[in-house]
Parts: C-alpha cells; structure tokens; sequence
C-alpha cells in the first residue's frame, strides 16, 4: 500500500488546485493573486510535504535527524538531486523548479509562506497565492517521486497527473509513458 496512498492523496489536491483554473487564469501575471482556497492548498500540501521528506530521511537513513525542513534538505540533498528537478504545467507553458533553493542551502519561499500562512495567517495571507500554490504542489510531486523510490515501492504511480509532468531530457515530458524514477547517490 505505501506510496499509493501518498500518490492518491497528491492527485487529490492537485485535482483541487487545478479546479481553481476557472477563477484564476494560470498565468505569471496571475502569481500574486490569494485566496482562502490558496490558503486552504497551501496548508495542505505544506503539511503532505512535511511528512513525506520525513519518510524519505527515514528511507535514507533511519539516523537521519528529521526534526524539520533543515533537517530534511540536508539528508535528502545529500543523497539525491532534488534541487534540479523542474515541473512542468504543459498546458500553460509554466515551469517550476521548487526545490531549486536547497541547492544554495536555503529553504524555498514557498515553504516559507507556507509557514507564514499557517502561523500568522492574519499578516501574511496574501501569502495564499497562486505562485506558491504551483511551487507547492510541484514541490509535492516530487518527493511523492522520491518517496516512491526511497521505498523501493513497485507499485504504479497511476492515473497520471491532470496537470503536471516532468522532463527527462530537454525536449522530452515524462507522462503519459510513464515516470523516470529518481536516483539515490
């Protein structure tokens, strides 16, 4: 059963983030646009992002320190290559890289918005927005990937996304034929 359940549970919320493209047009002119529903997803696949880097440090090595996101980004930079990873969103030509801050030792401003909103909502809000929200979720995708390897899970990664892919080589999207699998050093 285990990463299918984490799987389940991103297709889920990317489902509920690509919904919002009927009030929000998916568009960089569009990055600073907030909402209770941002909010609402950002929470969310913060928190889903939260527990998988602890099941990929474990996966790694289970004395691993995994207390929080500084923890994670050195167990998990150490063995892989997570912070070149880069998300597409076919449909409307956009690209993320949300892991790309680790590779300079810092934290992605999507996570830290992320804890912005769910610590002090009242002043940063307008942190809910669209452009975390992408960085979050393609964020997500992943290291549901990278947890999907670390377990040496057999299981299918099935149905695929609605919205999001990955590029294995310039020129060439990884979806409908499958996913390359993330490799440990």
């Amino acid at each position: 059963m285990g990463t299918y359940r984490y799987w389940q549970h991103f297709l889920a919320l990317e489902s509920d983030f690509a919904a919002t493209s009927r009030y929000v047009e998916f568009s960089e002119r569009n990055f600073t646009t907030f909402s209770i529903e941002y909010a609402k997803l950002l929470l969310a696949i913060g928190s889903e992002v939260d527990v998988l880097c602890k099941i990929i440090c474990e996966n790694i090595g289970s004395t691993a320190k995994r207390s929080n996101i500084d923890d994670y980004r050195a167990c998990i930079t150490t063995h892989t290559q997570i912070a070149t990873e880069e998300v597409l969103i076919r449909r409307y030509n956009l690209a993320f890289k949300p892991w790309d801050a680790w590779s300079h030792s810092m934290n992605p401003a999507w996570w830290r918005s992320y804890n912005n909103v769910k610590h002090q909502r009242d002043t940063h809000f307008n942190e809910a927005n669209f452009e975390n929200c992408a960085n979050a979720i393609s964020g997500l995708f992943v290291v549901v990937l990278y947890c999907h390897t670390a377990e040496k899970s057999a299981e299918a990664l099935e149905p695929y996304p609605i919205l999001l892919g990955r590029e294995k080589e310039p020129g060439h999207l990884l979806l409908e034929s499958g996913y390359s699998v993330p490799v440990f050093t």
